[in-house]
């Protein structure tokens, strides 16, 4: 590996460290400023495809061989049992299994099923139904194993500003609500349906071990995602599998008259080539021909070009991100800025 490369990915686990951990995951946040001063580790990712060099997927890589079985002193770290330095266990044990490693950086991708986003869908979909009509079809784009589809399902605690569904749900998501006055309310869902190009199958041991493998494991998910997936296992979300650009048409043609399409998209938009960005929102604006319907966005910031969202807030030292719905009624399209949120859902600042 040359110096130059070498250089460039030490910066991107440095950063990832600073911007996506600090604060956040103490472990992680470790463990990246480590990698990024290990030529023996970045060779490593270097060995995987491009997307394998995103820090993610190596992290991923080391906790599925831990919830696979794999007997390490790194697994009592990662439950928290032990205090030990993560950087040489985590070393080790990517080194000492090197061969496992690279077959997952080479054949996996990041699953970002996050069901503490859920936080940010819901008042969203509140604020699209006192718009458009009160009974909504959720579309999730990018829905990976579903959890999402499941949101007015979850118990999502948001303090002062109130509480949304079944209070004995076994899934319970805390929101800090920093700003503004988000519409706390379950909404009305006549149908829900997921679209992915490998929809998660949760009854697949691997499949489901994989996910929870993406879920950073000293912020309190992983046993959240753990009962989002048994609930999941019990009322089997509807996820199909299709290209997000080429099958979004069909699945609105679909949805029956008198209700509103709404399309959710969070923090999957990004990874759509910039053609392919266009053709997706061409897509709505010919669905929306024939009646109004909602995208729901949440992203980086300025990853959709028709938002123009500066000044964001600086609530904690993660990147925030971009909550934004656009109505499509006919060739208009009006967008509006709903807020800012945390990436995991652990906050949001309400604007709308």
């Amino acid at each position: 590996m040359t110096a130059e490369r070498d250089d460039a990915l030490a910066r991107v686990w440095e950063q990832f460290a600073e911007h996506e951990c600090r604060g956040y995951s103490p472990l992680y946040e470790r463990i990246c400023r480590g990698v990024a001063r290990d030529p023996d580790l970045l060779a490593l990712t270097a060995l995987g495809p491009p997307a394998a060099r995103q820090p993610n997927l190596l992290l991923a890589a080391a906790h599925f061989l831990l919830l696979s079985g794999v007997e390490h002193p790194l697994a009592e770290v990662y439950a928290g049992r032990s205090t030990a330095d993560p950087v040489p266990g985590f070393r080790d044990l990517c080194l000492s299994h090197r061969d496992a490693v690279l077959a997952l950086l080479a054949s996996r991708y990041t699953q970002t099923n996050e069901c503490g986003r859920s936080s940010a869908i819901v008042p969203s979909l509140a604020w699209v139904a006192a718009r458009l009509g009160a009974s909504l079809a959720l579309i999730d784009v990018g829905a990976s194993a579903g959890l999402n589809l499941l949101c007015d399902r979850y118990r999502i605690d948001y303090g002062n500003a109130g509480a949304t569904g079944p209070p004995d749900s076994p899934v319970r998501i805390e929101c800090r609500v920093l700003g503004g006055q988000p519409p706390i309310a379950a909404p009305r869902l006549a149908t829900r349906i997921g679209l992915d190009r490998a929809p998660v199958d949760l009854h697949d041991e691997d499949s489901a071990r994989w996910l929870l493998a993406c879920v950073w494991p000293d912020t309190g998910r992983l046993e959240r995602t753990e009962s989002a997936i048994a609930l999941a296992r019990k009322v089997s979300p509807r996820v199909v599998r299709g290209d997000a650009v080429r099958d979004i048409g069909p699945l609105l043609d679909a949805i029956p008259d008198g209700v509103t399409p709404c399309v959710v998209t969070t923090w999957m938009f990004a990874y759509l080539p910039a053609d392919q960005r266009v053709a997706f929102v061409a897509e709505l604006t010919r669905a929306a021909g024939r009646r109004p319907l909602a995208w729901i966005s949440a992203e980086g910031p300025g990853v959709v070009d028709a938002l123009d969202a500066d000044d964001p807030p600086r609530h904690d030292v993660t990147t925030p991100s971009v909550l934004a719905a656009m109505v499509f009624d006919h060739a208009r399209i009006a967008t509006t800025l709903l807020g800012w949120v945390h990436p995991h859902g652990r906050w949001i600042d309400w604007r709308a």
